[in-house]
């Protein structure tokens, strides 16, 4: 069952990849940014699973996706692209992008690091530190959801 679960969310995380790829070649950043970032949401989602009965293969495979998934999306907010309407970026992302790309260069780092912890003791404050900054990102640069 793991282990299905694992290549299931691989497959997925493969598919965000290609996606964004497709989008970027196509020129739409905005498609290619939310494809990276929902392979965020999915590692993150996956690494929850851990937090009950630890482990550290999981662990470390969905952190690292949350890594690289992070570092890709960092370049994928040009200029011009808050504009697109299908985008949930909020126009403060351009207006304070030193900060937004500080943001998601530390959402990166923590995740590394979060991947190289051997014991359930050492993963969850590391996981926490991730989500935490997951959600100070959101908390200000996404736009809310209209009801």
């Amino acid at each position: 069952m793991t282990r299905t679960r694992f290549f299931v969310w691989a497959l997925v995380a493969s598919s965000a990849a290609a996606l964004a790829a497709g989008a970027m070649a196509a020129g739409n950043p905005v498609a290619a940014r939310q494809a990276e970032l929902k392979g965020v949401g999915a590692g993150m989602k996956d690494a929850s699973s851990v937090l009950g009965t630890f482990d550290a293969a999981k662990a470390k495979a969905s952190m690292e996706a949350v890594a690289a998934h992070a570092k890709k999306a960092k370049g994928l907010f040009p200029a011009g692209s808050g504009t697109d309407p299908k985008t949930e970026a909020d126009p403060k992302i351009w207006q304070n992008k030193a900060d937004f790309d500080k943001r998601l260069t530390e959402l990166s780092t923590l995740a590394a690091a979060a991947s190289k912890a051997t014991t359930a003791d050492t993963f969850k404050p590391a996981f926490q530190k991730v989500g935490a900054t997951c959600k100070g990102c959101h908390d200000v640069y996404r736009m809310k959801k209209k009801a």
